[in-house]
Formats: structure tokens, sequence, C-alpha cells
């Protein structure tokens, strides 16, 4: 294979990502313009914290289908708290609280007594979802008003919305620790092997209680970036949006489903992958249905792609 090629198939997603934004922006002027660009900068913030959440659980072999929902309760919480104390700490530490509580919770279920993932965390969803009703009744909102929320919401330093610097210094630290700890090393064996990690020493149970804990603190950050942006809380918000796109950002910027393989760099594409089809089909008007349907069969390529091209590196690696 030659050197142009390889590249090219490591670092595809960069390459698509160009030419999707040069092939928008022939439709439509506007798409490349300061404030659109900006724009999609803000979108992405809370897809892109679950994302983040969602890329370690993938790489273990498991998957998180709480975050969604997690995160719209998480919302809440932090709406409840604010308005009975009108402390904005107190809502915060409550939204840290209570995500950890429940990645925990998936945690220690996924372990401690083996359940699947997919089975534990499809349940927390529907709990998360019954709680945000129960706590809320439909139709009433909470508002967030005061000088954090519109920081977090809709703050800038130099052009750039505060929120997007925080995801970027998130993503650097996530590249940090699963390029250059120990940690990122058992996340990577765990999802290749866990017998193989067990036997290599590695506290499989403690590492993937971490693993669902972070990823419930992720959820937890996208409710309070999402509804500082919105000004308000409210039950019915589609948390599993939210979860779909995310897990579609990872899917394309390579990340095995299977577990075992990824790269943080190769999320974030994936994630401005994402953010780009979603406001460029905005501007153009897509009507809502074709929206889901070319998205869907966006992702279903893209998953089709990187299944044929880690088959690919199996093979020139025997």
């Amino acid at each position: 294979m030659t050197n142009t090629a390889r590249i090219f198939r490591e670092h595809n997603i960069v390459f698509v990502t160009i030419a999707l934004c040069i092939v928008f922006y022939m439709v439509s002027p506007r798409f490349l313009s300061v404030d659109n660009m900006s724009a999609i900068s803000r979108q992405i913030v809370p897809i892109g914290l679950i994302a983040l959440g969602q890329f370690f659980v993938v790489v273990s072999g498991n998957i998180d289908l709480s975050m969604g929902m997690g995160s719209v309760l998480f919302a809440i919480v932090l709406g409840v708290f604010f308005g009975l104390t009108g402390g904005v700490a107190v809502g915060i530490v409550a939204v840290i609280v209570c995500s950890l509580a429940l990645g925990f919770f998936n945690g220690v279920l996924v372990a401690k007594l083996k359940l699947p993932a997919f089975i534990v965390t499809l349940s927390t969803l529907f709990m998360a979802q019954g709680l945000s009703g129960l706590i809320i009744p439909r139709g009433q909102q909470i508002f967030l008003i005061g000088d954090f929320f519109r920081f977090v919401g809709a703050g800038k330093f130099m052009g750039l919305y505060w929120s997007f610097l925080f995801l970027i210094a998130l993503f650097a630290l996530a590249y940090v620790v699963y390029n250059h700890t120990r940690w990122g090393a058992y996340v990577v064996a765990i999802g290749n092997s866990e017998e193989n990690a067990k036997l290599a020493g590695i506290n499989v149970d403690r590492v993937k209680i971490g693993i669902f804990m972070f990823s419930a603190l992720c959820s937890g950050f996208a409710g309070l970036v999402l509804s500082s942006r919105m000004g308000f809380v409210q039950p019915g918000l589609d948390g599993n949006g939210l979860l779909l796109d995310g897990i579609a950002a990872i899917i394309i910027g390579g990340t095995l489903i299977l577990g075992g393989r990824g790269t943080i760099g190769g999320a974030f594409w994936g994630l401005l992958f994402i953010g780009i089809i979603n406001n460029a089909l905005n501007l153009l008007n897509v009507v809502d249905v074709w929206h889901q349907v070319f998205k869907g069969a966006v992702i279903l390529a893209a998953l089709a792609i990187n299944w044929m091209l880690w088959q690919s590196r199996q093979a020139d690696a025997h």
C-alpha cells in the first residue's frame, strides 16, 4: 500500500469533512460565514460531551444508552436545586453527585453482576425519562436566570464560545489520559479482551465502573450546557437525539463498535462531521423526516467504511 493510500485510510474522516464543507459552501455560501461557523461550535458542545463519554465506554467494549435522557434528568436536577435554593453552586454540585451516582449504579451492575451494558443502560434510560416527568410535570418549565447561565450558554472569549473552549480542553485532557496513562491503556486492553486484561493484572471491575462514572459525568455536563443555552429546563427534551448523534460521531470518527480501538482525534473529527451535517441540513431547510433519513444513511455508510478499513488493517497486520 502506498503512503498516500495509507494516510487516506488512517485519516479519511478529515478529508471527507473538508470535502463536505466545500460542497455545502458551493450550495450555500452562508455556510462558511463566521456567524455560521460560530453557531456550529456552539451547537456541537452537548453532543461532544456525550460523544466523549461514549467513546471510552465503546472502546471498553460496552455501550451507555442512558447518557441522552440522563442529560435531560441532570438538567432538571440543576433547575430544581437552583429554583429551591437560588444557588448556582448547589445546583452544579447536585448535578455532579447525581451523575456520578448514576454512573456508579450502571458500572456496578455491568462490572460486578456481569449484566449486559445494553440492557442495564436501556433500563436506566427509561428510569431517567420517567423521573424527569415525575420531578417536573409535562408542560411546566423552570427558568435559569443569572450571569452564570448566560456565561455558559452564550459567553464568548475572542469570538469563541466558552462552552466550546471547555469542550476542547476536555478533549485535550481525554487525549492525554487515553494515550499517555495506564488508565487509557487499561480501557483499550479491556475492549480487546477482558480475560487477557485480567491475566495482565488489571482490575477490570474498577476500570469499568470508572468508565461509566465518567460517561455519566459527561452527560451531566451536557445537561448543564444545554439547559444554560436554552435558559430553562423541562421534561420531554430530545435527549435520545443527543445520544444518537454522540454515538454517530465516534463511529464516523473510526471507533470500533466492538471495542478495543478508537482515537480521540477521530472522535473529534466525527463530532465536527455530525455538527456540519446537522447545521447544513437546517441551513438548506431540509424537512426533518429527510434530515433523519439522510443522517441515518451517512452513519450506516460510515460504519460500513470503517469496518472495511478495520479489516484491511487486520489483513496488513498479518
